[in-house]
C-alpha cells in the first residue's frame, strides 16, 4: 500500500521538475535571442579581413615591449601607486566595514536571545530598524560598481589616486560589511548565551564572544578582498584615478602599443605576486601552532638553550607575527602617503569634505523626467544583453579550456616511466600547462583593457563590450571549473579508470555528477558580477549604461547621473533575485 502511494507522488514530483526545467530552458532561450539582437552580435565580423588586419597591426606594433629605462621608471611608479591605492583602500574599507557589519548583524539587533534580552519594546524596534537600514546601505555600496564610484570621486575632488582610494574604500566597505555581518551571524550561539547569562552587554558579547570566533574567516576574506582591490585599482586610472590604468589609457590614446604591452606584463606580474604573497600569508596566519597534548611551558629546560623546543617555536612564531603586524602598519602608512592622504591635512586638503558635500548636492534631486527615463531603455537592455552573452561565451570557452586544464583528465595514472613514450607525456604536459597559461592571461587582463583592444579590432559598440567580457569570463570560469573538477572524490574516477574508460567518459559519468551544482552556482554568481562589469564597459566605448553615464558626467548633467546610479542599483538587485530563482530551479 505504501509503495502505491509513494510512486504517484514521485512521478508527480518528476513531472513538476520536468515542467519547471522546460520553462527555465525556454526562458533562457528567449533571453539569449533578445540579447543576441541588442548586443549587436555579428560573428562574421570577427573573421572579416578588416578585423584581421587591425588585430595583426596591433600585435606587430605591440612587439617587442618597451623596456627602455625611462619608461620602466614610469611603470615602476605606476605599479607602486596601484599597490599603494589597494592597500590604503583595503585598510579604510576594513575600518568602515567592522562597525557597519556589527550594526548589520542580526544576532545582536534583530533575532535571538541577545537581541531580545532586554525585551521587544520601542528601543528594540528602533535598533532592529537601524540594523536593517545599515544592511540596505551596505547593499547599495556594493551594488554600485567601483569604477562608477571612482568617476564620481574624480568629478568631486579632481584627478589623482586619492579619488581612486576613496572609491575602492566605499565600494569594498559595502562588500566586507555584508560578509562580516554574515560571519558574525554564523558563530556558535552557546558562548554568546553564556556571556548573556552573566550579565554581559552587546559590546562585551561582540568583543569576547563573536569577534574571536569569526576572526580567522574575517582575516581570510580580508586578504581576498585585498587581492580584488589590486585588480580594481589597476583600472581606476581609466577615469583619472592614477596607477597602471591611467598609463594604459594614456598609451592607448597615443597609439604606443609597445608601452601597453609592457604595462600589461607589469600588471600580470603584480597580480601573480599578490596572489603568492596572499596565499603564503594566509597559510602562516591559519597555521595551527599548538600541538595536541604538548606542553608549551616557557620555563628553562635542561640544555644549553634554556628553552624547550615547543617553547622556542612559540617564541619564533610570536616574533614573526609581530614582525608581520609591524610591516603591515608600515605598508599602510606608506600607502596613505602615496595615495594622497597626507595632502588632506593641509589647508587646501581640508576643503575636500566640503567639495564632496557640494558635489553630492549637485546630484539631487535625481532626474526622473519621463523623457530621460524612456531614453534609458535601450542602454539598459544593452547592458543586460552584454552581461548575458558575455557570460555564455565564458561558459562555452571556459568549459572547453577547463577540460584540458584539469590534471585528472589530462594525466592518466599510467603516465609513469615505461608506460608512455616521452612524446606522449610531453604532449600531455604541453596541453595542460598551455591551457592553464591561457586561462591565467585571460582572467588577469581586466575587462576594460580587453574592451579597448576589442574596439581597436571591431570598433566601438556593445559587440566589442560583449567580446571583452566573454574573454575575461573565459579565464575566470575556466579556472574555477578546472579547480572544482580537481577536487572531486577520487573513488568514482578510479572505479571507471579500472574498467578502461576514456577521459570524456570520466568527465561525463564521474566528475560532472559531483560538480554540477557547484559549477552552476559559480556560473550564476559570475553572471551577477558580469552585470556590474557591463555597466562600466561603456566608459571606454563598450556600449550600455556606462556610456550614458560617462557622457552625462562629462557634460555636468549630475541629476541624470544620480538616476543612472539608482537604475544600476535596481538592476543589480533584480539580477540577484533572478539569479537565486534560476539557481533554485536548476538545482531541483
Amino acid at each position: 500500500m505504501a509503495t502505491g502511494v509513494i510512486a504517484p507522488q514521485t512521478n508527480a514530483r518528476h513531472r513538476i521538475i520536468s515542467t519547471r526545467s522546460k520553462r527555465l530552458a525556454l526562458t533562457l532561450a528567449i533571453a539569449v535571442a533578445i540579447s543576441w539582437k541588442y548586443a549587436e552580435i555579428h560573428p562574421l565580423l570577427l573573421f572579416n579581413r578588416t578585423t584581421f588586419i587591425a588585430v595583426t597591426r596591433f600585435i606587430v606594433q605591440a612587439l617587442p615591449p618597451d623596456l627602455s629605462l625611462g619608461f620602466l621608471r614610469i611603470v615602476a611608479e605606476a605599479a607602486l601607486l596601484t599597490v599603494a591605492t589597494a592597500i590604503a583602500s583595503t585598510a579604510l574599507s576594513v575600518l568602515l566595514a567592522v562597525p557597519l557589519g556589527m550594526l548589520a548583524c542580526s544576532t545582536l539587533w534583530r533575532h535571538g536571545l541577545v537581541a531580545t534580552s532586554r525585551g521587544e519594546g520601542a528601543s528594540f524596534r528602533i535598533l532592529a530598524a537601524l540594523s536593517v537600514s545599515v544592511r540596505a546601505v551596505l547593499g547599495f555600496l556594493r551594488a554600485v560598481p567601483d569604477l562608477v564610484w571612482a568617476l564620481l570621486f574624480v568629478s568631486a575632488i579632481g584627478l589623482g589616486p586619492l579619488a581612486g582610494t576613496l572609491a575602492l574604500a566605499v565600494s569594498y566597505a559595502g562588500v566586507l560589511g555584508r560578509v562580516y555581518a554574515d560571519l558574525f551571524d554564523a558563530v556558535d550561539a552557546q558562548p554568546l548565551e553564556a556571556l548573556l547569562s552573566t550579565g554581559g552587554g552587546r559590546a562585551q558579547i561582540f568583543l569576547t564572544g563573536i569577534w574571536p570566533q569569526s576572526l580567522p574567516n574575517l582575516t581570510a576574506y580580508t586578504l581576498y578582498s585585498f587581492e580584488c582591490c589590486v585588480r580594481a585599482a589597476a583600472v581606476l586610472g581609466f577615469v583619472g584615478a592614477g596607477g597602471i590604468g591611467y598609463q594604459i589609457s594614456l598609451s592607448m590614446r597615443l597609439f604606443e602599443y609597445r608601452q601597453v604591452f609592457t604595462l600589461l606584463l607589469a600588471f600580470i606580474a603584480i597580480l601573480s605576486l599578490t596572489d603568492i604573497a596572499s596565499r603564503k600569508l594566509r597559510a602562516f596566519l591559519n597555521a595551527d601552532l599548538p600541538v595536541r597534548g604538548t606542553s608549551f611551558s616557557l620555563m628553562p629546560a635542561d640544555g644549553l638553550l634554556g628553552t624547550s623546543f615547543p617553547g622556542r617555536q612559540r617564541l619564533t612564531r610570536s616574533f614573526h607575527r609581530r614582525f608581520i603586524f609591524s610591516a603591515f602598519l608600515c605598508a599602510i602608512a606608506v600607502s596613505f602617503y602615496f595615495s594622497g592622504f597626507i595632502g588632506v591635512f593641509t589647508q587646501e586638503g581640508l576643503k575636500t569634505p566640503m567639495e564632496l558635500i557640494r558635489f553630492a548636492s549637485k546630484l539631487l534631486p535625481a532626474d526622473l523626467s519621463l523623457q530621460f527615463m524612456r531614453s534609458l531603455w535601450l542602454p539598459l537592455i544593452q547592458t543586460i544583453a552584454i552581461s548575458l552573452i558575455g557570460t555564455l561565451i565564458g561558459v562555452l570557452f571556459g568549459g572547453l579550456l577547463s577540460v584540458t586544464a584539469t590534471s585528472r583528465l589530462v594525466f592518466a595514472p599510467t603516465d609513469g616511466p615505461g608506460h608512455h613514450t616521452l612524446l606522449s607525456s610531453g604532449l600531455r604536459n604541453a596541453i595542460y600547462w598551455t591551457s592553464r597559461l591561457v586561462l591565467s592571461v585571460l582572467r588577469s587582463i581586466p575587462e576594460l583593457v580587453w574592451a579597448l583592444m576589442c574596439i581597436i579590432a571591431i570598433g566601438t559598440g556593445p559587440f566589442a563590450g560583449t567580446i571583452a567580457l566573454g574573454l575575461h569570463t573565459t579565464g575566470v570560469l575556466g579556472k574555477l571549473y578546472a579547480d572544482t573538477m580537481e577536487e572531486v572524490a577520487m573513488r568514482p574516477v578510479e572505479a571507471l579508470r579500472a574498467i578502461g574508460t576514456r577521459p570524456f567518459q570520466l568527465l561525463l559519468w564521474a566528475i560532472w555528477p559531483q560538480t554540477r551544482k557547484l559549477l552552476g552556482s559559480y556560473t550564476v554568481l559570475r553572471w551577477d558580477m558580469n552585470l556590474r562589469a557591463a555597466t562600466i564597459l561603456g566608459l571606454v566605448g563598450g556600449g550600455g549604461l556606462g556610456q550614458v553615464m560617462y557622457n552625462d558626467v562629462q557634460l555636468g548633467f549630475y541629476p541624470r547621473v544620480a538616476t543612472l546610479i539608482l537604475v544600476v542599483y535596481a538592476l543589480v538587485m533584480a539580477t540577484d533575485w533572478a539569479g537565486s530563482k534560476i539557481w533554485t530551479a536548476a538545482s531541483d
